[in-house]
């Protein structure tokens, strides 16, 4: 089972000879049958989406359906940051930008509460300048970042992420046929391990990029830490139990910003010894004590706003998409987990908003969302 994560305290490193370069070579390894394996994907995911639209006559994404709140707030880069960590989009100190940030349940279904598991966030970066990996991302300017409250990711690689999505959808209505089957696999043990994540309040969660990006010339991986000792103190005050609401996120996250504001530092963690760092294997976490988080960025969300308000919530999920690979050149996703999303996440925005005739918008401003 997985443990509490405890986080560690940021620190520069003075040096920057042993940085991994994100074209080296040994980052990307070749994967056999890449791209019928992305399509094998794809049409499982679909499927899964047309379950879900069968139950609830609505179409969802694939995963991290259940939305709880959705935050507005904005990201101020650190000043004299050094020049390993003045890349991309963090070459600018004192910068700030604008952002929305959607948190979610992880699985593919509208999970109850209180049951244990991955918890996420979708960011969404406004007024970004760069060279872009697409029109889209041209177009809108925006840079997404995608997190979940765990350092590792048990689906490890694209030949498993098949095999685990393929289990899932083949028991989908059967939680027990599901955890029979994943039972006999020899990685059974990390398969089940997001069971064991703290089932707490979403403000005090470490959230993590799990995967790796390229920084620059460099590569690294990516973590919000909430830096509000009110939000730290959560962690232990508002834990969810069998007596809580099957709602209670979306309740407390409402609640917390009608008082409160949230800080979190945005912190990039450097690829320094590939074969201590994994970029292909994301169930591998990468040593935080070895190699520290260092802060970039700060981000605030302000209280005061409606953060479960039913047409922000319906505009996000019907009309907005968040993908990695609108982004800037400079923050290329990396790994065959990263890549896979790249079509992944077109065709399950498709498959949406065919199922919802909703279209997709691509926007360019934090106020276009309600």
């Amino acid at each position: 089972m997985m443990s509490k994560v405890l986080s560690s305290v940021t620190g520069m490193s003075n040096s920057t000879d042993e940085l991994v370069r994100w074209d080296d070579s040994n980052v990307e390894p070749d994967i056999p049958n890449e791209d019928e394996l992305v399509q094998q994907l794809i049409e499982i995911v679909n499927t899964m989406q047309q379950k879900n639209f069968a139950r609830h006559r609505h179409g969802f994404r694939g995963t991290h359906v259940k939305v709880q709140a959705i935050v507005k707030g904005s990201m101020t880069v650190e000043k004299n940051l050094p020049h390993h960590l003045a890349q991309g989009m963090f070459s600018k100190g004192g910068e700030t930008y604008p952002l929305a940030i959607r948190y979610a349940n992880e699985p593919s279904f509208l999970q109850d509460d209180r049951a244990p598991g991955p918890r996420g966030c979708g960011m969404k970066v406004f007024g970004v300048d760069g060279t872009f990996l697409s029109p889209e991302g041209e177009n809108a300017k925006t840079q997404d970042f995608t997190f979940n409250n765990a350092p590792l990711l048990e689906l490890t690689d694209l030949p498993t992420c098949v095999e685990i999505f393929d289990i899932r959808n083949r028991h989908f209505d059967d939680k027990n046929g599901r955890e029979s089957e994943i039972g006999k696999r020899q990685d059974k043990d990390l398969q089940f391990a997001p069971a064991g994540l703290p089932n707490q309040h979403f403000m005090s969660y470490t959230m993590y990029s799990q995967s790796a990006y390229r920084y620059g010339e460099n590569v690294a991986k990516y973590v919000m830490f909430p830096t509000g000792q009110f939000q730290q103190d959560l962690a232990e005050r508002a834990q969810i139990t069998d007596s809580s609401d099957r709602e209670q996120h979306s309740i407390w996250l409402r609640q917390y910003f009608q008082q409160h504001d949230a800080e979190f530092d945005f912190r990039v963690q450097l690829c320094r010894k590939l074969e201590e760092q994994s970029v292909e294997d994301t169930s591998k976490p990468w040593n935080e004590e070895k190699y520290p988080f260092e802060t970039v960025a700060k981000i605030t969300l302000p209280k005061g706003q409606d953060v479960f308000e039913s047409k922000r919530r319906a505009f996000w999920d019907d009309h907005m998409k968040l993908n990695v690979w609108y982004g800037l050149e400079a923050h290329k996703p990396l790994g065959s987990v990263n890549r896979l999303r790249k079509e992944l996440y077109k065709a399950s925005v498709v498959k949406r908003a065919e199922l919802n005739a909703a279209d997709v918008k691509y926007v360019s401003s934090v106020d276009d969302i309600p």
